[in-house]
């Protein structure tokens, strides 16, 4: 176990589990910081103004972005859930997800799939992994992962684009909300990139960190991230991407993250 797992979903997005048990978890583990990064949604924020006197719960978010219709995630970190633009942002967000779940649910039923938004769990964060769910609970399929491969990703007959923030968006309001913005698991990026160009870009807009320990990156993907995060001067996170049992990650929380050495650098530049 890592001393700080830095990205976490709960139920308010596409987890399982509640804040609440997020942080049992986490404190059973020994962790000394979590941080709850929910997509697009800071319902589960309340959760840091809660008293633990043995682990810090940092604020935070994943947004969904893209530059150049290629899909990037970037958290943010010790943001301000109060803010009134990131509120807006978030609100606006959420409409966009219905409207997109409302077309994928009209083109499931063009395919026989009988959905409607009555079957699906709501969620301040709904999505594709919501939808995917259903499709078991009602025995379409047998489990998450070919009912979300067979019907949800891109070119496949329920495939909607979703709404994404433009990348210098999604980083100008995570800085204005006092956050710390970070690139997530940049292993998932499409490898066609040069991803030494793409963080140039985006430090350029902002960007203060970079994931290097993600349970999807391997080894020569982790030692290059930290190689160029040294170089560019940005911070150093990680973390599990932990959603639960029966998602797509069942990391165990704290399974990924950063050494206590890397958790203080991060406390200490946001204290600057």
């Amino acid at each position: 176990m890592k001393c700080a797992d830095l990205h976490i979903h709960s139920n308010y997005s596409d987890g399982t589990l509640s804040p609440e048990e997020i942080v049992e978890i986490a404190r059973q583990n020994g962790l000394k910081a979590i941080s709850i990064t929910d997509h697009d949604c800071i319902s589960s924020q309340y959760i840091v103004e809660k008293k633990y006197n043995d682990i810090e719960i940092i604020p935070g978010i994943e947004l969904s972005s893209e530059i150049d219709n290629l899909e990037i995630h970037i958290l943010g970190y010790f943001i301000d859930y109060k803010n009134a633009h990131l509120i807006n942002i978030v609100n606006k967000l959420a409409k966009e997800r219905i409207k997109r779940v409302e077309k994928i649910i009209m083109k499931l039923n063009e395919n026989g799939i009988d959905l409607s938004m009555e079957d699906i769990e709501l969620s301040n964060s709904i999505g594709r992994s919501h939808i995917a769910n259903a499709m078991v609970k009602k025995g379409y399929y047998d489990n998450y992962k070919t009912a979300f491969m067979s019907f949800l990703v891109k070119d496949k007959p329920a495939y909607v684009k979703g709404y994404k923030l433009n990348y210098r968006e999604a980083i100008k309001v995570i800085r204005e909300a006092g956050g710390i913005p970070v690139l997530a698991h940049p292993g998932q990026v499409y490898r066609g990139l040069a991803m030494e160009n793409l963080i140039k870009e985006l430090k350029f807009f902002g960007l203060m960190g970079l994931e290097v320990y993600h349970p999807s990156h391997l080894r020569e993907d982790t030692n290059k991230f930290y190689n160029l995060a040294k170089k560019h001067k940005l911070i150093i996170t990680g973390g599990s991407d932990y959603h639960g049992k029966g998602c797509y990650s069942e990391n165990l929380i704290g399974s990924y993250g950063i050494k206590e050495e890397l958790l203080n650098k991060l406390i200490k530049f946001k204290s600057k």
